[in-house]
């Protein structure tokens, strides 16, 4: 006689009965009232960073069960390189914190907090990552001069002429001097990164999306993924207002960075092309400058490649030197930052529909932000020289934009956050505005280059 086969449910269901009848036949135990994983030490990373040629570690530890010392090691890269012993005088469960520096070398690196020899063994309880870059290789004549910025309350990011005091005299974005003694004093920036136009000079302007609002989601996405990896980074501008491009120059010489990175998008090519006509340029006589405009070409085309559009370009695509006819660098960001390795970035062109509804997705702003980070890391950790062979060529044209002329400084000092949201929202209304304008004049969607003054 053939048995039935029990249908999964109903084999499930008898499983759990069986296992139902087997507990209430056991012995009856008494469950510790702390399981042995509750009562284990812990420990974990409050700041992971690399400083110059070493990264600093700090964090907590603490043992709910012991008063004794907790032994901990600080790995990198699987290695042990340190090791250190926490004393708790508070007593059981008293919260230690440590700090320490480990030298490495350059690079990104995994840095591993574990705890050593309780009685749960050793365990890896937090990892993080690190970035540790060259050392400073900066002309000596700009380290010389620099002088830091101070970030003043409303965000205005200041060349510092002098300090008295507590005193500090600053370079306004439209050339004044102010006295202003409140704001955030930032010495040094291993990369200053410049969002391109701003304020009355809007830049590019495709179906949607305006490139100084691009460049500046773009820009705040570099330097806090830059510092996250540990490498110090400074904004030109931190909001919509405007910056004539000798302030811009004079905030990165302020600063004395390894280099310094104007990021734009481009307007105006029609040309139908099988690939992106992605743009940089670099300074004229510095080698420097054009390596890492090589490199930095060479990840913006390799990272767009996996994604579709019809693309434009001009024959100017690639790595490039711009001249006036004098001799010397077209675009002001070069021409001001003499010593300073600087690049121009155009990723792609707003005035093209198809590019510009990529620019509008969060996915194509943050592989931006990784491209730019990844083609600095590149330029920092090698000797490449990327594969994009740079080409030269003198242009007398100019965008008219980019000087003092008709420039009025943004606030730098507010006397409460209303004033500050009220000057914002201005600035919002009056942008709002212009692209309804210019979505009603195509001819507008022709602006082009970065500003040359």
């Amino acid at each position: 006689m053939n048995r039935p086969t029990l249908a999964p449910v109903h084999r499930l269901g008898l499983a759990i009965l069986c296992l139902a009848v087997m507990a209430a036949a056991a012995p009856a135990r008494t469950a510790p009232a702390i399981g042995p994983w509750l009562g284990a030490p812990r420990g974990s990373f409050d700041l992971v960073r690399g400083v110059g040629d070493a990264i600093e570690v700090s964090g907590t530890v603490r043992d709910p069960d012991s008063a004794s010392a907790l032994d901990v090691a600080i790995l990198v890269d699987g290695e042990r390189v340190q090791r250190l012993t926490t004393d708790r005088p508070g007593g059981f469960g008293e919260p230690v914190s440590f700090t320490t520096t480990v030298a490495t070398d350059p690079g990104l690196h995994r840095v591993c907090l574990r705890l050593l020899g309780d009685s749960f063994g050793h365990r890896t309880v937090d990892c993080r990552d690190a970035t540790t870059a060259p050392p400073r290789s900066v002309d000596p004549a700009v380290e010389a001069n620099a002088t830091g910025v101070l970030v003043t309350p409303t965000g205005v990011v200041a060349p510092v002429l002098g300090v008295d005091g507590n005193d500090y005299t600053v370079l306004t974005p439209c050339g004044a001097e102010a006295t202003l003694s409140e704001g955030t004093f930032v010495e040094r920036a291993r990369v200053v990164i410049d969002a391109g136009h701003g304020g009355s000079e809007s830049g590019a302007v495709g179906v949607g999306i305006t490139e100084k609002n691009l460049n500046l989601v773009v820009a705040e996405l570099v330097v806090e993924k830059l510092e996250s990896l540990g490498i110090s980074a400074q904004l030109t501008r931190t909001w919509d207002y405007r910056v004539p491009i000798k302030t811009r120059a004079d905030i990165a010489a302020a600063l004395a960075p390894d280099i310094f990175v104007s990021v734009h998008h481009n307007g105006g090519a029609r040309r139908a092309s099988v690939r992106p006509g992605t743009e940089v340029f670099y300074a004229e006589g510095m080698p420097e400058s054009e390596r890492a405009a090589r490199i930095m070409y060479e990840e913006m085309v390799d990272a767009l490649d996996d994604y579709s559009a019809n693309w434009v370009s001009t024959v100017n695509e690639g790595a490039s030197l711009r001249l006036r006819e004098e001799g010397d660098d077209l675009y002001g960001i070069h021409r001001y930052s003499p010593g300073i390795p600087s690049i121009i970035t155009e990723f792609v062109y707003l005035s093209n529909p198809s590019e510009a509804a990529l620019m509008r997705q969060v996915e194509l702003q943050e592989l931006e932000a990784d491209t730019i980070v990844s083609a600095l890391l590149r330029w920092w950790w090698t000797d490449e020289d990327g594969s994009s062979r740079g080409r030269q060529f003198v242009d007398s044209s100019s965008s008219g934009t980019g000087g003092f002329d008709g420039c009025a400084d943004p606030p730098l000092v507010v006397n409460s956050p209303l004033a500050r949201r009220e000057s914002t929202l201005a600035l919002q209304q009056a942008e709002l505005g212009r692209q309804a304008a210019r979505a009603l004049t195509p001819a507008l969607f022709l602006a082009t280059d970065p500003a040359v003054d």
